[in-house]
């Protein structure tokens, strides 16, 4: 029951899975079975019983997979779930420090949340939709007050440490009344407090609000290079796969801007997990914070002539939609006859063709409730005129395809577009991140395209 032989196995009708699942468990069990003499007793037991959580995580989280893979329009829950978990000893702290313990409680706790996010009108109101729906689950999912407060506590710190503090009050003293201990607190406390600390310092604007809560632009000034007078900047959109992510997120893609002189306006966006959001309402948001810059650019010291965008990931996904579809909010309504475009573009490590039928169908599903997909797909959006982009890719990016990025290229420069494509050799997806060498040519192609767009004095 390898991780790799589930995803390949997400595309597959309900019955071939059942059947590849099931015969994969059996298959595990009989091997176990074969060294049950030469092992210790406790230690056959605790594979015994990680194969039991493995087998119905599986069974629990195989029908969301296969509804965001394919173009199926619904998820179809497993009936037999419930009949796997009846006999589980999830309560059990004996069981808890087993990874595949906490697998499959989260499995349990992400189906139940997003059934209550989808019926539950309150919750699809407000901050961090997805997070007060699973802490509502957890407290009626599971009896055990202590299991309820182990679970909230990983809900709580892996929210923040995917995301940050804003919004998290609104579950915050729930989380308290089941009592954690002081020292869990204080890590958690502390969290909050470093997030907290990061919006000091610069200037925090609100572009647009969603029921109440307002979305917020940093505006993070030059720290190096030319600093005087109105300056470039580029607002920068955080990665995350669009459903967790912070505006401070940044594989040093920020730094680098603010070394060369560029103020960087970093975006607070709907993402899945604190607003339930998708890909349009992210393209618009991406839409608005571009044109509030836009407008409000002599106010906020920027050069109105030198405004792009840059991002990471799903975020550099945002950046090349508006350099492609161009700043156009999404209406009912046919293509726009002239297209707007931010002045440059910066995008690492993008799937640039998200309509495709090789990625998966969650894209596709989200964007024809609005349009045809190919309407916000950068590589069916190619035309001449749009501005000059960097693209910096890994040639081993298991997420998005580097073939299609070179696609793109090849297109946009056919058409006569300044296009750049800087490609890191054997590096996959975070090679920003963490890969050396790969941070290096990141910080050498932005300063010679910054330079070359003239940027740069």
């Amino acid at each position: 029951m390898a991780t790799r032989s589930f995803a390949l196995l997400w595309t597959a009708t309900p019955r071939r899975f059942v059947a590849a699942w099931d015969s994969a468990f059996g298959a595990d069990q009989r091997a176990l079975l074969a060294v049950r003499a030469e092992v210790p007793v406790a230690v056959w037991e605790r594979e015994a019983m990680r194969l039991r959580f493995r087998h119905a995580w599986g069974r629990t989280m195989w029908p969301y997979f296969h509804w965001r893979e394919t173009d199926e329009s619904s998820v179809v829950p497993d009936t037999v779930v419930a009949f796997l978990v009846r006999d589980l000893p999830l309560a059990d702290t004996k069981w808890w420090g087993v990874p595949e313990h906490m697998q499959l409680v989260s499995a349990l706790v992400h189906e139940r949340a997003r059934a209550l996010l989808a019926s539950n009108r309150a919750l699809q109101r407000g901050d961090v939709r997805w997070l007060r729906a699973e802490m509502a689950t957890a407290r009626a999912l599971f009896a055990d007050r202590a299991l309820q407060r182990h679970v909230s506590t990983q809900l709580i710190t892996a929210h923040l440490d995917e995301n940050d503090e804003r919004g998290i009050d609104s579950v915050y003293g729930a989380w308290k009344s089941l009592a954690p201990d002081s020292v869990v607190v204080a890590r958690v406390d502390s969290m909050i407090a470093a997030s907290t600390a990061l919006r000091v310092g610069h200037l925090i604007e609100s572009y647009k609000m969603v029921n109440g809560v307002p979305l917020e632009l940093h505006l993070l000034r030059p720290v190096a290079g030319d600093t005087v007078g109105p300056r470039p900047a580029m607002l920068w959109f955080h990665g995350g796969s669009g459903n967790t992510g912070s505006w401070s997120h940044s594989p040093g893609v920020v730094r680098n801007l603010r070394a060369n002189g560029v103020t960087v306006v970093a975006v607070e966006f709907r993402t899945g997990s604190r607003f339930d959001a998708g890909p349009v309402e992210q393209y618009n948001d991406a839409v608005a914070a571009l044109a509030y810059v836009r407008k409000h650019a002599a106010r906020l010291g920027l050069d109105a002539k030198r405004i792009g965008v840059a991002g990471f990931s799903s975020g550099a996904g945002l950046a090349l939609s508006l350099g492609t579809r161009g700043i156009n909010p999404v209406r009912p309504a046919p293509r726009p006859s002239r297209r707007v475009y931010p002045a440059a573009v910066i995008a690492m490590g993008t799937c640039v063709a998200p309509a495709s039928p090789r990625e998966d169908g969650y894209f596709r599903k989200m964007v024809r409730k609005v349009g045809d997909p190919k309407d916000f797909s950068p590589i069916d959006l190619v035309a001449a005129g749009q501005p000059p982009t960097l693209l910096l890719h890994g040639t081993n990016d298991e997420y998005c395809a580097y073939q299609d990025v070179e696609a793109l290229v090849a297109r946009s420069r056919a058409v006569g577009n300044n296009i750049t494509l800087s490609s890191v050799a054997g590096a996959t997806h975070f090679f920003g991140f963490s890969y050396r060498p790969g941070q290096a040519q990141m910080r050498d192609a932005m300063t010679a395209a910054l330079t070359a767009w003239g940027w740069m004095r």
